[in-house]
């Protein structure tokens, strides 16, 4: 069950019947215990400086509200329940509006019901909320609509690999916290900086180096090939010493090498024992069809709509398979280089656009 509907209903009724979905699911009443159990060993209450109100005066409008998520409240917010990040819930009461239904008595929530929910279950009785009073029934609509829509910018992969980074440094050795530090070093080891497009053209906050990629998703995937950081740190060299006029690493031909690097270690790890300086091996039969990366990726998008009208461009697979292929075409025959399967090909040998050029 993804999701709870109601119209209007006390946070208390949903709790309940948020618990018993989990009950359904598998979850028990100790695991719920434990989950308690780890906030208060956490030896911090709320923040102070916001009102408190019973948890059974709290009312939902589903009208307004998005749905009660049972995984969410579970997995995201009672797994790692911490009082300490309990921002205050957002509500209103409506006044002067009886004719229409409303109670003033009720306190409708209109943002931060997931983590107001959570609380129920785990035995908390009231938490920290800011209430306004209205005689505009609109209102609760009208917030919820700024707070998590107009109002509200999300994250960059950039903020959080910058905010693993300072945890780290901060002595936090959570696995995410370790992994953003292997991958930090790979790229300084490199002199490449990693961050977003947006910090790039600050010349206020754009990073120290020459070179720098902007991919935080496929940089991750390369860390996931390898967990020490190897297949990345030798990526990153490759593309650097074969393309050192292309300041930006380029994305596409970043994740191709990748993609090689897992399919090898998947199904037959002998690229490194043949050559440990595969990666720019291949990159060198590349470049004599494109001397610049970039130019090698939009073509291999154009090659597959060449070959595939209308089909789903899926840069790992297209980019490993471009890059295999050049170094066939042009001549290279030392490497036995992984395929995406049978039948993958970019059939550079049978149908190439007319704009690449092989040298054998």
């Amino acid at each position: 069950m993804d999701s709870i509907i109601y119209k209007k209903e006390s946070l208390v009724k949903v709790a309940e019947a948020v618990k018993n979905e989990l009950f359904s699911q598998g979850v028990t009443q100790e695991q719920i215990d434990k989950m308690r159990e780890n906030a208060d060993r956490i030896g911090f209450d709320y923040p102070e400086g916001t009102s408190f109100l019973p948890l059974d005066n709290l009312w939902l409008d589903y009208e307004v509200q998005r749905l009660a998520i049972p995984k969410h409240i579970h997995k995201t917010i009672m797994a790692k329940y911490d009082p300490r990040l309990h921002n205050p819930a957002q509500a209103a009461r409506i006044i002067d509006n009886e004719d229409r239904g409303y109670d003033p008595d009720e306190i409708l929530i209109y943002d931060g019901q997931q983590r107001s929910i959570a609380a129920c279950p785990l035995g908390y009785t009231e938490v920290p909320i800011l209430v306004v009073t209205t005689d505009d029934p609109a209102y609760p609509s009208y917030a919820f609509e700024q707070l998590n829509h107009s109002a509200v910018a999300k994250l960059t992969p950039g903020d959080l690999h910058k905010n693993r980074l300072t945890r780290f440094k901060l002595g936090n050795q959570e696995q995410d916290n370790r992994d953003a530090r292997t991958l930090e070093d790979q790229f300084e080891a490199n002199d490449i900086d990693l961050q977003d497009k947006a910090q790039r053209k600050s010349e206020k906050y754009k990073g120290s180096n020459l070179y720098f990629m902007s991919h935080f998703a496929y940089a991750y995937k390369g860390l996931a090939v390898d967990k020490t950081g190897g297949v990345v740190h030798n990526v990153l060299k490759a593309i650097k010493k074969m393309y050192p006029l292309d300041k930006e690493i380029d994305q596409g031909v970043f994740i191709g090498l990748v993609e090689l690097a897992r399919l090898d270690r998947i199904n037959r790890p002998v690229l490194d024992k043949a050559n440990p300086e595969w990666m720019e091996e291949v990159l060198k039969y590349a470049r004599m069809s494109f001397d610049e990366s970039a130019v090698l990726h939009s073509t291999t998008k154009k090659q597959q709509q060449h070959i595939s009208p209308g089909a789903t461009w899926t840069a790992p697979k297209c980019m490993a398979n471009m890059l295999k292929e050049l170094y066939e075409m042009n001549g290279g025959t030392e490497l036995n280089l992984p395929t995406e399967g049978a039948g993958a090909s970019m059939l550079l040998s049978s149908n190439p656009l007319p704009s690449i050029q092989f040298v054998s």
